[in-house]
Formats: structure tokens, C-alpha cells, sequence
């Protein structure tokens, strides 16, 4: 990101964070029932008056939802103390309002410092009660920004923010190509070679992108000008690197010209050729079965060469979560999917698992092996083409900001060397004005002096 764009960027978060007594004996009491379920109105107020002492900010505790941005502490109904330690009261959420990022950043240092001094080290650690807590950012690009999910879905690698993050597979981040896989890979089994103008495939992006907090970057906030992006946990807060860090390719994605964006188009529909020609060789061999339904569900696995890979989970849509060699966590799971695209949501997390191995993380799948070496198949097929890897995305996305960079530069010159041209014809002009001025007052004034003399005369 060069300076002038990174200083059009503003974020401001959503920081989950899980407290105790503030040193304030009429909270005490409620350590020893297991914590709020719901924090109270006065535990948010007095989190925020602990606040605004550490910080010098007017942080508040709105009883009513906010209306502007601001300094905010709300409760947050999604953190369960079932598995809180006995010292813990509370789970609330702190708002902040949208800053520059240098700004934004000096904030969240500042929010660091005032957790410690006000409830020790907790939350700077990993426990059961954190690693429920997620930090939620919530970006705008300025003025004249428009922030496409095309340019998002196309140029960014969000498997590799979620996995960073340790939120992969979460019910609360999905990643954008598990919403927009399916129509793809439907189009492509009509269309093999998908022969897809620019046009056509930003549309059909931006028609099918993920709206909703079931996904990573919530693209239902830019009903409110802004960005959510919900990969990041509150680990990462407390402990990872400086903002722009942690945001890695996303703004510059957003910033890529209409005219630069073909390059990282056709990766990704090259990437998704690759996978619709996998799953018509393995589609055959994919099959699902779930038993009469009871009142509410229905639960049934999915099969590859009759033998069980996932398990299927059916409440008007269809979670698929794919066996992994540990007990109780799959290797991989894709949410909102109807029944008869079952196949499609099984290729679509084969390519998850594929890409996460390229990326150097292991992931083990069940004990069937001819899934094991059909997805060990699509992973050697991603290798063969080096433009398809998360390395070269990134290379084209810096390049292309490098080419955005000089193209600025060379205007500015040129914006420049327009300006001294017509300032030097200005003051051409200007002096040849004064010269004729002048010549007129020397002439006038020899006439007056004759006139004088003939008068004195």
C-alpha cells in the first residue's frame, strides 16, 4: 500500500474480551455463580469507566444500541462462561470508532495496556474462555473507494488469514469462495472452459458473494459504507503484528484499477477450471445418504467410492464436515449448502484441504484412501501451475500496487510540469503587460513634462 492510499484506509474493531471483578467488591459475588450470562449494564459501565482512567477516551456503555461511532462497551451474548475459570465475571465486547490506521493502531496499544492494568494477563492467553473471543475490523477505503467483492474474492487468500488466525472452519467465518464455489462450478460443468469475459465473472461474483455474519468478510456491512471482516482472533490483538500487517493483501486488493484486474481474474477462474474438471472425474464416485429426518433435522454421510468421507448435517441447508483423522475435529466443514450440491461442497473443501497443504499446514483426512489420493491428485494439478499459488497472488498484487504507484508518480510530474508551463506564460504575459505599461507611462509622462515647460514658459 503506498502512503497516500494507506492514509485513506480507516478501521475501527470489535474486541471480545472476558473479565473479572475490576477490583470492585460488588462484582465479586458473581465469580462464585459462574459468571454474567449476560453482562450487566453496570458491569459495562464500570468497564468503562476502568477504561477511559487507563486511556484519557470517552469511553461509554450505551443501554440502547449506538446510533454514531464512538468509545464502546456492550455486552456480548455470544461468549458462554460454561468454561470460565472462577475468577471470570463478564464477557463484553469495546467498540472504536474508524481511524487511519496509525491511528487505529495507537488505539489498540492503548486498549492492550488498559486490559492488563485493569484485569491482569488472561486474555493475553489461550484458555477455553479466550479462544471463544474474536477481534472483528471494520474497514472503509475513504472517499471514492468503492469496495467490490470481486476485487476481494479474487485478490485475496483468505484460508491463509483464517488459518494465521486459528479461526478456520469457524461457524462465524467462512470463507468467500464457499459462497460463490457452487454457482461456479455449476456454470463450469456447462461452459468447461469458462470462457468468462471480465465483466461477466465480477458479476456473478458480486451477485453470489456471502453476506452475513456466518462469513469472514461480511460484505452485508457495505449496506453502512464498511467493510467487516471477521478473520481475526483476539489473540491476534494482543499479540500480532501492527495493522497493516495483519490486514496483509486486502486493501491493496480493493485498490487494483478495472484495467489491472484481469490477470487476477483469470487465476482464479483457471484455479476453479482445475477443480470442475476434478470433481467430473470423481463426481460418480460422491455419494450422500441421510435417514428420515426427525421433527426439526436430519443427519447422513457423504461417501466417496462407498466408503464414508463427511458427515452431512441438514436443517434446511447442509453443513458437510469432512472426517479427519482427530476425533471431534473435521478436517474441513462448508456450511449453506442444498442437498443437491452436495458433490459441489465436497470438491469445493477438497480444494480448502489441497490449498492448505501447498501452504505447508497438514491436514489428515479419514481413512478413506481413495479420497486421500484423490485429493492428493488435485493438489498436484494446483503445483503444476505456479500462477494459481497464494505466493503468486500476492506477487501480482504488489506488482500491480508498484505499477499504480509510478502511474501516480508520472501524472504528478505531469500535473506538475502543466502548472510551471502555465505559470511561466503567466508571467510572460504579466512582464510583457508591465513593459507595455511602463512604456505607456514614460510616453505620457514626456508629454506632460512638454506641456509643463510650454506652460512655464
Amino acid at each position: 500500500m503506498g502512503m497516500a492510499e494507506a492514509e485513506a484506509w480507516r478501521a475501527g474493531f470489535e474486541l471480545e474480551v472476558v473479565l473479572g471483578d475490576l477490583g470492585l467488591a460488588r462484582f465479586a459475588g458473581h465469580a462464585d455463580w459462574g459468571g454474567m450470562d449476560r453482562a450487566s449494564p453496570a458491569y459495562c459501565m464500570a468497564v468503562a469507566g476502568a477504561l477511559r482512567e487507563q486511556t484519557g477516551r470517552n469511553w461509554t456503555a450505551p443501554r440502547l444500541p449506538p446510533r454514531s461511532p464512538g468509545f464502546y462497551v456492550v455486552s456480548e451474548e455470544g461468549l458462554d462462561p460454561i468454561n470460565w475459570p472462577g475468577d471470570r465475571v463478564g464477557g463484553v465486547e469495546l467498540l472504536t470508532p474508524p481511524l487511519p490506521l496509525d491511528q487505529a493502531d495507537v488505539v489498540r496499544n492503548e486498549i492492550i495496556e488498559a486490559i492488563f492494568e485493569i484485569d491482569g494477563p488472561f486474555n493475553f492467553c489461550c484458555s477455553p474462555a479466550t479462544d471463544q473471543c474474536a477481534w472483528h475490523i471494520n474497514i472503509d477505503g475513504g472517499p471514492g473507494n468503492d469496495l467490490r467483492p470481486s476485487d476481494y474474492i479474487v485478490g485475496v487468500d483468505e484460508l491463509l488469514l483464517l488459518a494465521r488466525n486459528d479461526r478456520l472452519w469457524s461457524q462465524y467465518a467462512a470463507p468467500q469462495r464457499h459462497a460463490v464455489g457452487t454457482p461456479l462450478l455449476r456454470l463450469l460443468r456447462n461452459d468447461p472452459e469458462g470462457n468468462l469475459s471480465m465483466f461477466a465473472l465480477s458479476n456473478l461474483l458480486n451477485e453470489y458473494a456471502g453476506h452475513g455474519k456466518c462469513f469472514a468478510a461480511n460484505f452485508a456491512k457495505l449496506e453502512r459504507d464498511y467493510l467487516e471482516l471477521r478473520h481475526f482472533s483476539a489473540w491476534s490483538f494482543f499479540h500480532g503484528p501492527p495493522l497493516q500487517e495483519q490486514l496483509d493483501r486486502i486493501p491493496a486488493a480493493f485498490e487494483v484499477w478495472f484495467s489491472q484486474s484481469g490477470e487476477l481474474e483469470r487465476a482464479f477462474i483457471a484455479k476453479l477450471r482445475v477443480l470442475s474438471h476434478w470433481l467430473e472425474e470423481v463426481r460418480a464416485d460422491i455419494t450422500w445418504e441421510i435417514p428420515a429426518p426427525t421433527a426439526f433435522s436430519a443427519s447422513g454421510t457423504v461417501s466417496f467410492a462407498s466408503s464414508p468421507i463427511a458427515d452431512v448435517h441438514v436443517n434446511g441447508s447442509a453443513e458437510v464436515h469432512l472426517r479427519s483423522r482427530r476425533r471431534y475435529r473435521p478436517a474441513a466443514v462448508i456450511r449453506n449448502v442444498l442437498l443437491p450440491d452436495i458433490a459441489e461442497a465436497v470438491a469445493l473443501v477438497a480444494l480448502d484441504v489441497a490449498e492448505l497443504r501447498m501452504g505447508g499446514l497438514q491436514t489428515l483426512l479419514g481413512q478413506n484412501s481413495a479420497f486421500s489420493a484423490a485429493v492428493r491428485t488435485l493438489g498436484r494439478r494446483l503445483r503444476s501451475d505456479p500462477t494459481l499459488s497464494s505466493g503468486t497472488q500476492l506477487a501480482t498484487i504488489r506488482r500491480l500496487e508498484a505499477e499504480r504507484t509510478t502511474a501516480y508518480a508520472r501524472r504528478s510530474e505531469r500535473l506538475e510540469q502543466r502548472s510551471s508551463t502555465v505559470t511561466g506564460i503567466v508571467d510572460t504575459n504579466a512582464a510583457l503587460h508591465s513593459n507595455e505599461s511602463s512604456d505607456s507611462d514614460a510616453e505620457a509622462g514626456a508629454k506632460k513634462g512638454v506641456s509643463w515647460q510650454t506652460s512655464y514658459r
